[in-house]
């Protein structure tokens, strides 16, 4: 996802801020938000920018990007921050342009293949903001564009220098548009995108429907064996996820298990299991009826 952006000066602000305009120049003025169904939003080809509502769920904002770069300036520091394991001592913390650089080149990661598709909370992103502004850290310009987007649709506020939500409950996701390769950046193949958008939906559904966010949580807790929930947080910790957020464990979970057709992106051997163990527990979540309209894998 990324090509590395450390030691940054003013004069590269400045012109990240007038490219970011080029690239989103509806986010930048002012932009209409589209609302659309699960199939809308999954089959509409864009090459610009395009922030969804759901039609059946107006907690659910889905950004649409055109390109993995841009999406990945807008949004990966903040899911480092709140999905990944801290690389800090016990506190939270955001890190700065130098050591997100730093972390992603770890990773041998870049802005543009970090992550391929966002799920975030109001009330996450108004922590972020709130530790930005504490240790004064400089945001990228996309970054900024979506924090005043957050502002002027009235998800949050700022009073007395912190950042509120007003919208605490709010789910914010981010998918990118199918694509070829390019030079800097992956394929998006139809069937990746359909298995990010699926994905990701289902974070939204997990977050916005209390319901079936329950009947997660005791899926995990009484229908998975031991070895299986192990399994589960082997793969996650292979991907640096914070495995003692136990309802991020959770929430990934039904995610891969259940809404990642692309077996690019999740099957069997990368969980370490079976064909048919993974088939069983895909059978098993089904035969509970789980409560949701989302069409299960």
């Amino acid at each position: 996802m990324m090509f590395s952006l450390v030691g940054v000066n003013s004069k590269r602000i400045k012109a990240w801020w007038f490219s970011t305009l080029a690239i989103l120049p509806c986010l930048a003025f002012g932009m209409d938000v589209v609302t659309g169904d699960f199939q809308t939003i999954l089959n509409t080809r864009a090459d610009s920018l395009t922030v969804w509502t759901v039609a059946d769920n107006s907690k659910i904002y889905i950004f649409d990007f055109p390109g993995l770069a841009v999406q990945g300036r807008t949004f990966n520091r903040a899911t480092q921050f709140t999905e990944q394991a801290q690389t800090n001592s016990g506190y939270p913390k955001v890190l700065d342009n130098e050591a997100l650089g730093k972390y992603m080149e770890s990773l041998r990661r870049t802005q543009a293949n970090f992550a391929f598709g966002h799920d975030l909370l109001v009330n996450e992103l108004v922590q972020f903001y709130n530790l930005i502004e504490r240790d004064k850290i400089v945001m990228y310009p996309e970054e900024i564009v979506l924090r005043d987007f957050l502002v002027q649709q009235g998800l949050i506020k700022l009073w007395r220098g912190f950042y509120q939500a007003i919208q605490p409950g709010v789910v914010i996701l981010s998918i990118p548009q199918r694509q070829a390769k390019k030079m800097d950046e992956p394929p998006v193949s139809e069937l990746a995108r359909l298995a990010i958008f699926t994905h990701e939906f289902s974070h939204g559904e997990y977050y916005s429907n209390p319901y079936y966010a329950v009947y997660c949580r005791k899926f995990w807790a009484e229908s998975l064996k031991d070895s299986e929930r192990e399994a589960f947080i082997n793969l996650f910790k292979n991907y640096n996820y914070d495995v003692t957020n136990g309802d991020l464990v959770v929430n990934e979970m039904q995610a891969y298990l259940m809404f990642t057709p692309d077996p690019n992106s999740f099957n069997a051997n990368k969980l370490g299991v079976t064909d048919q163990a993974l088939e069983t527990m895909r059978a098993m979540f089904r035969q509970g009826n789980p409560p949701t309209k989302l069409p299960l894998h």
